[in-house]
């Protein structure tokens, strides 16, 4: 996760990303559930979209990802962004929330400051074609959970999430 706290003139701000999401499709997959697919062709380094949800504490996490295994709900959207600041999509959130894991993903998560505000930006990592699956590594933070299996199907697949 890459950081960006640098204060700039607003001509030259590079936040700007943040107001342009790119055009996304949310589709039934074979193995994994739900996921989601790009509308458009997405460049390199492209802002892709907002991770988005309630910003929850620690505490909280653990109650609801208790709640979860009580339920024997293995779905969930949460996004550690610090030691005491995670994203929550479960309940609120976009299309984020149905971008998949892949062990070599196209996209990444960068923490950006904007207007003093912490925000969860996913950009893309690599030329991502009309109809490519969204992906980025759901291990960039500690776990939430016990292990499942990975089912990205690229060759250096650690097989684990």
């Amino acid at each position: 996760m890459t950081q960006h706290v640098k204060v700039v003139p607003a001509v030259k701000c590079s936040n700007k990303p943040f107001r342009r999401e790119k055009r996304i499709n949310i589709v039934k997959t074979e193995k994994c559930g739900w996921g989601a697919t790009a509308l458009e062709t997405i460049e390199k380094d492209d802002f892709v979209i907002e991770f988005v949800g309630e910003v929850i504490d620690n505490a909280m996490c653990e109650d609801r990802l208790q709640d979860m295994r009580q339920r024997r709900d293995q779905n969930f959207y949460m996004c550690k962004v610090s030691k005491d600041f995670v994203i929550d999509a479960t309940f609120r959130g976009n299309a984020c929330r149905f971008f998949n894991h892949s062990c070599e993903p196209n996209c990444r998560l960068e923490k950006w400051q904007v207007k003093g505000k912490t925000r969860l930006g996913v950009f893309a990592s690599q030329t991502i074609k009309v109809g490519m699956p969204l992906t980025y590594n759901y291990r960039f933070s500690p776990s939430f959970g016990p292990e499942k299996e990975c089912f990205c199907g690229v060759p250096n697949c650690r097989g684990k999430l």
